[in-house]
């Protein structure tokens, strides 16, 4: 008979577990990065229109032209705050999700130094059976040749 690990079940709901949890890891981080892209994307435009609005002034552009541009500075501005708060918590839930990955991943890997140690022990107790049989036959051969 084969060796069997008798927690086989619980490795392998565990391994579920941790792939789910990964999963969700992965999302977590694609989520985080995407928000901070728009958010870098937000600051660029920000940052253009800032450095147009400034060459206006120097041309002496109209005044209503310099106040869309606040304006939409403005918009920006307030965009730019709601991003930066959303990337916080996109970066907590991902930080979170991380850490129930490592508990994950930790249990995981108790579980299968457990079925190493249950397997080297299955192995050394075999040997020693081995080694029983393999005296108890040369003690017979030697007792049947010393009758015969």
């Amino acid at each position: 008979m084969g060796y069997q690990f008798r927690m086989e079940q619980v490795l392998d709901y565990k391994q579920q577990v941790k792939d789910k949890t990964q999963k969700e890891y992965i999302e977590k981080q694609e989520r985080f990065e995407e928000i901070g892209y728009e958010l870098y994307e937000v600051l660029k435009k920000k940052e253009t229109l800032q450095s147009q609005q400034s060459q206006r002034m120097i041309d002496g552009d109209r005044i209503v032209t310099l106040q869309h541009y606040n304006q939409y500075i403005d918009q920006l501005d307030y965009q730019v705050q709601s991003l930066q708060q959303r990337l916080q918590h996109a970066r907590e839930n991902m930080q979170t999700a991380h850490e129930r990955l490592m508990s994950e991943t930790i249990d995981v890997k108790k579980y299968e130094k457990l079925k190493e140690r249950q397997f080297s022990r299955y192995q050394y107790n075999s040997k020693i059976d081995e080694m029983k049989a393999t005296d108890e036959l040369a003690v017979l051969r030697h007792t049947s040749n010393e009758i015969g």
